[in-house]
C-alpha cells in the first residue's frame, strides 16, 4: 500500500485545521514570519558570522541557540512542546528560512560555507525537546550530521544511501541508549524531493491482533549491530530486545528490517508488524527550510531512493538526536567528548 502525503503546502495561517493534520503536527509559516525569523536570527544569533560559523555543532552553539528560542513562532514552539510530552508523534514545520548555498558538500565535515540558518534552527528544536548528544563511533562523534548520498552507501540500509528505499525503523535500535527526539532540516532537495514515510505506532497497533501484540512485546527477538558501531569489526554481532515495551496504554517500539525472531511465532509476528507499518505510513517531502522532528520510540521512519549526481550538489539534510535527560549517557562518556557515548556493544551480544 502506497503511503498517502501529509500536506504538501501546508495550511494558511489561521486556516481551520482537520483532526488529521493537527495529530501530525503540521505547521506552515507565513511568508511574513519567515521575514521576522529570518531578521531576528541575522541580527542576533548570526550576526558575528566568524564566530558563529566556528562554532556551529558545539555545545556553546547550542546553548546560544536555547536563549533566542523566541525567535520560533508560537504555532511552532506550542508543536514541539506537545512533541515534547508525547501528546504528538512528529512535527513538520513547513517554510523556515533557509541557506541559499551554491557549495558543494563531499564529506561529513560539511561544505565551505555551511548552512548558519539550519544549524540555527536545528539547535534551537533540540533545545526545545531536550539535550543534543552524539555516538562516538557515528560520524565521528558530531552532534550536527550531514546527510548526503555517497557511493559507498548508495545500496545500503544508511542515510547515505540513494539507489534503494530506506526502509522504515527506528534510529539507532540495537542500542540501549537511543534517541527520544530524532530533529532533521531540509538544507537541498532535488528537483523532485524522495518522500520521508512516517508511521506512528498509535496507527500501527490497531492493526495487529492481540496475540501478536503480544508476542512482540516478548524477549524472543535479536537485531544486528550496524558495522561502524563494532568495537573490533565483528561481523554478525546481535543483541536481544523485545519489538514492544512500555505501558500498555502508550508503548514504544524498537524497529529495523534485520530484527530476526527466534521462533515461528516471532517470524510470524514480525510480518505482521512490517505489514501493519507500511500500511499505516504517510509521507512528506522535505523542501529547503522544511524541519522535521519525531519521538523515536514511537514513530517509525524511512525514505524512498531518489537520483544523485555525486557531484556534491545533492539532497543535503542536517541531523541531530535529542535525549530529555543526559544523566543516563554519563557513565558512557568521556571527559573529551562529554556528549558523545562510548559502550561495548559486544559485550551485550547473543552468543
Amino acid at each position: 500500500m502506497e503511503p498517502s502525503d501529509l500536506p504538501k503546502e501546508g495550511l494558511a495561517p489561521g486556516a481551520a485545521r482537520s483532526a488529521e493534520e493537527d495529530r501530525w503536527g503540521f505547521v506552515s509559516l507565513s511568508e511574513e514570519e519567515r521575514d521576522e525569523i529570518a531578521t531576528g536570527l541575522d541580527d542576533g544569533l548570526l550576526a558575528d558570522e566568524e564566530w558563529a560559523s566556528a562554532a556551529f555543532g558545539t555545545t556553546n552553539f547550542f546553548d546560544q541557540a536555547e536563549i533566542i528560542e523566541g525567535v520560533l513562532p508560537q504555532s511552532a514552539r506550542s508543536a514541539l512542546a506537545e512533541l515534547r510530552r508525547g501528546s504528538l508523534d512528529t512535527v513538520v514545520i513547513r517554510g523556515l528560512p533557509h541557506d541559499d548555498i551554491k557549495t558543494v558538500v563531499r564529506s561529513d565535515e560539511g561544505s565551505e560555507v555551511p548552512p548558519a540558518r539550519g544549524h540555527a534552527f536545528v539547535a534551537t528544536v533540540v533545545r526545545r525537546l531536550g539535550f543534543e548528544y552524539s555516538y562516538a563511533k557515528e560520524k565521528e562523534g558530531a552532534l550536527v550530521h550531514n546527510i548526503f548520498p555517497t557511493q559507498k552507501g548508495a545500496t545500503t540500509q544508511s542515510n547515505e544511501s540513494w539507489k534503494v528505499d530506506l526502509s522504515l525503523h527506528t534510529e539507532n535500535a540495537f542500542h540501549p541508549l537511543r534517541p527520544d527526539f530524532v530533529v532533521l532540516y531540509c538544507v537541498r532537495t532535488p528537483k523532485a524531493p524522495p518522500a520521508t514515510h512516517l508511521s506512528q505506532l498509535r496507527d500501527i497497533l490497531p492493526r495487529l491482533t492481540d496475540e501478536e501484540i503480544s508476542i512482540l512485546r516478548e524477549p524472543r527477538f535479536t537485531i544486528k549491530v550496524v558495522d561502524s558501531f563494532l568495537a573490533g569489526g565483528e561481523e554478525g554481532v546481535r543483541l536481544p530486545l523485545s519489538i514492544l515495551d512500555g505501558g500498555t496504554r502508550i508503548p514504544t517500539v524498537r524497529w529495523h528490517e534485520n530484527i530476526r525472531g527466534i521462533d515461528k511465532q516471532a517470524e510470524n509476528a514480525i510480518t505482521a508488524f512490517s505489514t501493519a507499518a507500511k500500511a499505516a505510513a504517510q509521507a512528506v517531502r522535505l523542501q529547503p527550510g522544511d524541519l522535521l522532528a519525531f519521538a523515536n520510540e514511537t514513530c517509525l521512519h524511512g525514505r524512498d531512493k531518489f537520483d544523485a549526481s555525486l557531484d556534491g550538489s545533492d539532497r543535503w539534510l542536517l541531523r541531530s538526536y535529542v535525549r530529555r535527560d543526559l544523566s543516563q549517557l554519563l557513565p558512557f562518556t568521556v571527559a573529551s567528548q562529554p556528549r558523545a557515548i562510548r559502550m561495548d556493544l559486544t559485550a551485550r551480544a547473543v552468543s
